[in-house]
């Protein structure tokens, strides 16, 4: 049986992958820095400008993530993400052209959701392909890194961009220089080297051809299928309920929340971005090295990790005491990012490489629901009790629940036997 070999080229292609989930992160949130501009120019109550231009997207990036994880099992993942990038580059810098109205805004951000939604769908096709399965693991930490230090990048030059153009419409149209060097890159990739991958007939020992769809309805009828996207969904609960509650209840004074303003608690909310990227890329290394590629045992830690140190910011002895504070506010968003990286993972590392990007697809694109699911509950509750403090329970309780379900993640035996031979194949057997 033949050697397979992974070349050092794998990490230029893994730094595109990147690049391009920094892009996608950009775009994700240039409206965020500008609502206030945003709602006063087209006369929108700010609420309703914030729920039309940031869930307009994340529905789409659901569409766009589940189409293009088919593409990229039909097509490959690099065709998919060419012309996936090069519509978040051109809906981008046509912001301007569609800020004629509010409603064409939101059109705007439609097309650029969609053309998010397949680079997070991208990532297992990409570490099968080009990554041994002892490394997997490591690319959707990374990935999942990228999404945060794209926020991060976006909520500091946007508003820099505001000020340098007085117009929240340019300002948007500067951030596509993001996905048009996306574009680029992932050119040279498509001329560059190709992938060191056996066929699957040769990965599974067999000399039939591949059965994509027969295997991917064997999944889908596999309790685990759903598993994972309980996992991602009550993750994705988390962490957008936590990230859209804590800062307002950090700032507002007491009895409403901790009382220690809206820049400290900007600066703490920032540390949790650091450390949710910090945590992404730890992951990886951390399934491989400490917990030999027990999946459900780093998503079972990251769920408690972040719901015990979410619950902590509500008593007084952690939310009084700046110096415990940020530590458990760090601890919080460290958890949190182990838990969609080793998701993603764990199908990269246990289902037939031709079904992946489909399975990933879905998984991100239905379980990104939950956060939709989380803001709306953390916001009944806000209205119902007045206080924050009902709310962050929630989270807690949404993080012990998710704890619940990752026990039942499971490698599926129906799929052992090629997983099996791929990693004999990785290790030069024959």
């Amino acid at each position: 049986m033949t050697e397979r070999v992974y070349p050092g080229y794998r990490w230029f292609v893994l730094f595109v992958l990147l690049f391009a989930t920094v892009a996608q992160g950009v775009v994700l949130i240039w409206p965020a820095p500008l609502l206030e501009q945003i709602a006063k120019h087209y006369s929108v109550d700010l609420g309703a400008a914030t729920g039309a231009l940031m869930v307009a997207f994340t529905i789409f990036v659901t569409v766009g993530a589940i189409v293009g994880g088919i593409c990229c099992d039909k097509f490959g993942w690099v065709p998919t993400l060419i012309v996936s990038v090069t519509l978040l580059a051109v809906s981008t810098i046509l912001v301007p052209l569609f800020g004629n109205g509010f409603g064409t805004l939101v059109l705007a951000r439609i097309i650029e959701g969609a053309g998010a939604g397949p680079i997070m769908a991208s990532v297992g096709a990409v570490s099968v392909q080009w990554f041994p399965h002892k490394e997997r693991a490591i690319v959707t930490g990374i990935q999942g890194m990228g999404v945060s230090l794209g926020i991060a990048l976006g909520f500091a030059f946007v508003p820099m961009a505001f000020v340098k153009t007085g117009s929240f419409l340019a300002a948007a149209s500067w951030m596509s220089i993001f996905p048009i060097v996306g574009v680029l890159f992932l050119v040279v990739v498509a001329l560059g080297k190709k992938p060191p991958v056996f066929s699957d007939a040769e990965i599974s020992g067999e000399g039939d051809p591949v059965n994509t769809d027969q295997d991917f309805k064997i999944a889908a009828k596999l309790p685990v299928f759903y598993v994972g996207i309980l996992c991602i969904f009550f993750l994705s609960w988390v962490m957008q309920a936590f990230n859209d509650l804590t800062p307002v209840y950090l700032a507002a004074q007491a009895p409403l929340g901790a009382g220690h303003g809206v820049e400290v608690a900007g600066k703490f909310m920032a540390l949790v971005q650091v450390s949710f990227m910090v945590g992404s890329v730890a992951s990886g290394f951390l399934l491989e090295k400490v917990f030999r590629e027990s999946n459900k045992t780093v998503i079972a830690i990251g769920f408690l990790g972040a719901a015990i140190f979410a619950l902590s910011v509500r008593f007084p002895f952690v939310n009084g005491n700046l110096k415990i504070l940020p530590i458990c506010l760090f601890l919080a968003g460290f958890f949190q990012g182990w838990i969609v990286p080793t998701s993603l993972a764990f199908i990269a590392m246990h289902f037939p490489s031709h079904i992946v990007g489909k399975m990933t697809g879905i998984w991100m694109g239905v379980g990104i629901f939950g956060g939709t699911a989380g803001v709306i509950a953390g916001a009944s509750l806000l209205h119902k009790t007045g206080l924050y403090q009902a709310s962050i329970v929630a989270v807690g309780i949404v993080g012990l629940v998710g704890f619940l379900c990752s026990l039942f993640l499971n490698p599926p035996a129906v799929f052992k036997g090629a997983e099996k031979k791929e990693r004999t194949l990785a290790l030069g057997g024959h």
